[in-house]
């Protein structure tokens, strides 16, 4: 039986079409009744140190200590990209 390119294709895009249209109806099914249960809001209490995050709901509480002087890895990231014009040597006038 020689494979048929054609019914393939027809196949894989209907189901593609089937997950696609099954993604969008879920999306706004959830926006139409607004199923907001699930959303963990941030209790503020005044005692907590700031890198202390205390996050509570109807079914659940967590606390979230950070490292002293934390720097999350986005902002690793993205200091590499930084110019290093302040570490260079070279031409410039330091003095003011």
């Amino acid at each position: 039986m020689p494979f048929d390119g054609k019914q393939w294709y027809k196949r894989t895009a209907q189901l593609y079409a089937v997950g696609t249209w099954t993604l969008l109806g879920s999306c706004a099914y959830y926006t139409y009744f607004k199923c907001n249960d699930r959303v963990v809001l941030r209790e503020e209490e005044e005692d907590v140190p700031p890198n202390v995050r205390i996050f509570k709901s109807s079914h659940m509480s967590a606390k979230l200590t950070y490292k002293e002087n934390f720097v999350p890895y986005s902002t690793r990231f993205l200091e590499l990209f930084k110019p290093k014009a302040e570490n260079s040597s070279g031409g410039q006038n330091d003095e003011k």
